[in-house]
Order: C-alpha cells, then sequence, then structure tokens
C-alpha cells in the first residue's frame, strides 16, 4: 500500500469514527487530522473537503466493486446498495442528512442515474422525456433508501428493495389497466 493510500485509509478512518460520533456538519476538517495525527496539508492533498472525502469512502468501499462487474444489475444491485448502506447504517444516515454542494446525497444520486437509465432504457426507450424519468426514480429511490435509514433500516435490506419493487410494479400495472380501459 503507498503512502498516499495510507494517508487517505487514515483520513477515510477518522472520518468514519467522527460520524458515529456526532453529525457531518459538526465535524471540521481539524477534527478530522487531529483524529488521525495529521496536517490539514495532508488532507488538502488528498481532498477538496469533508464531502469529498466521504464520497471517496463510498467510492472506495462499495461502488468501485461495481464499476466492472456486470453481474449485478437492476434490483440486485439496489439490494447491494441497501445491504452496503444496512451494515453501514449510522455513518450513511448521518452522510445522506446533508444537502447541498458536494454533498453524499448528491454524489450518490449522480451514481444512481446512470443504473436507473440501464435498467428502465427498455420502458424509456428514445421518449422526449427521458432525462425527466431518470430524475424522477432517482429522487424517488434516493429519498426513499435516506428515509428507511433516518428511521432505523428497521426493515431488512431484501424485503426493503422487494417493497420499492413491488411500488414500482403496482403503479405499471395500474397505468397498464388504465390504458386498458
Amino acid at each position: 500500500m503507498s503512502d498516499s493510500s495510507i494517508t487517505k485509509q487514515a483520513l477515510a478512518t477518522s472520518m468514519k469514527e467522527l460520524m458515529m460520533e456526532c453529525p457531518l456538519s459538526k465535524i471540521n476538517i481539524g477534527d478530522i487530522v487531529e483524529r488521525c495525527n495529521l496536517s490539514r496539508k495532508s488532507f488538502y492533498y488528498h481532498f477538496k473537503d469533508k464531502y469529498d472525502l466521504v464520497n471517496w469512502i463510498y467510492y472506495t468501499e462499495f461502488a468501485s466493486n461495481f464499476q466492472n462487474n456486470s453481474d449485478i444489475f437492476g434490483w440486485s444491485l439496489l439490494e447491494s446498495i441497501c445491504e452496503f448502506f444496512y451494515e453501514n447504517k449510522a455513518f450513511y444516515r448521518n452522510a445522506l442528512e446533508v444537502r447541498g454542494q458536494n454533498s453524499f446525497y448528491d454524489y450518490f444520486g449522480e451514481l444512481l442515474s446512470p443504473v436507473i437509465e440501464i435498467h428502465f432504457r427498455s420502458i424509456f426507450g428514445d421518449s422526449e422525456h427521458k432525462e425527466f424519468y431518470i430524475t424522477f426514480y432517482t429522487n424517488a429511490i434516493r429519498t426513499s433508501i435516506t428515509n428507511w435509514l433516518s428511521e432505523g433500516a428497521k426493515i431488512l435490506p431484501k424485503e426493503y428493495v422487494e417493497l420499492i419493487k413491488s411500488a414500482v410494479m403496482g403503479v405499471a400495472i395500474q397505468v397498464m389497466r388504465e390504458i386498458e380501459e
């Protein structure tokens, strides 16, 4: 492991520990570097801000595993995301609470959007409203996951994804009925 990787991992560990103790909004760069005995200069050499660090943690611990893996897709990928969030629920509940520039909430939406587009490609086709549909489903799923985590993730990930799937299917079935009538 390179010195750079060791430094990034130390900062990530520090951030994860701090986020178990207090909200992300209350954590500053000084808190992060103090906990792992690094300098602010070291932090800013690797990350733009604390949100960039949170995004890097998600990317390295989860998202990078699926970039080149086409075996896990659609509902299976969503279930894997939810299982990962469930295993790390305090961290991701905290991370998803923050909105705005560079937030994990936005970053997660940016990563989720292409998954939605690919999964529903056959439904959206070349519709002039395709971007609207992608944004709608991305926001719906991201908000639902955020709510699930903020309420304590009382439903297991597999069951939770089944509920999302049945909600989407239920709407689709109702729309089909209305078209047939």
